[in-house]
């Protein structure tokens, strides 16, 4: 078992198992991603453990386990997000952030609050910041440099320029 450990985050997820070798169906998230030998997940606890990658398929979408070579032990991955550190992640373009990047930066209009985003939802063709606003309503924002005017990592903050109407929905 091993500690607690900062900067983690998530990268994929483990699904169902596949044939009977200890294969795992896997989702990975962030494009270009080169899977290190090493990854982990998390326990019951919520402590991180470490799985080395023995066999790993980006075309199939499988991934094998030390120790996890048959299908009662690799049964026990499944359904499991798995982390690296962040200093592993793949270099971004300007102007390209990871969603764990994103959530709970403030969200300022015209130099005032209007609240926190609180989730990423990148399943369309264009990305929605969801933000929690200073009202208790959840509004959507496209992830556009229409509205997205800047960025500040330093001070957590993501300046906006909103559309009419959209406070009030």
């Amino acid at each position: 078992m091993e500690d607690n450990k900062k900067d983690m985050v998530i990268v994929g997820k483990l699904h169902k198992t596949h044939g009977v070798r200890g294969d795992l169906k896997v989702e990975v998230y962030p494009p270009n991603f080169k899977m290190p030998e090493r990854i982990y997940i998390k326990d019951k606890e919520g402590n991180f453990r470490t799985l080395n990658v023995l066999a790993y398929s980006k075309r199939k979408g499988l991934i094998k386990f030390k120790g996890y070579e048959d299908l009662d032990k690799a049964k026990e991955l499944k359904h499991k997000y798995f982390y690296i550190e962040k200093t592993k992640l793949p270099k971004l373009k300007e102007d390209e952030f990871y969603v764990y990047q994103l959530i709970d930066k403030e969200v300022i209009f015209n130099g005032n609050y209007i609240g926190k985003v609180i989730e990423v939802d990148d399943r369309l063709s264009i990305a929605y910041l969801i933000i929690k606003c200073a009202d208790e309503k959840v509004r959507h924002l496209p992830f556009i440099s229409e509205f997205i005017k800047k960025i500040d990592e330093e001070k957590n903050i993501i300046e906006v320029d909103l559309p009419q109407g959209w406070l009030t929905l």
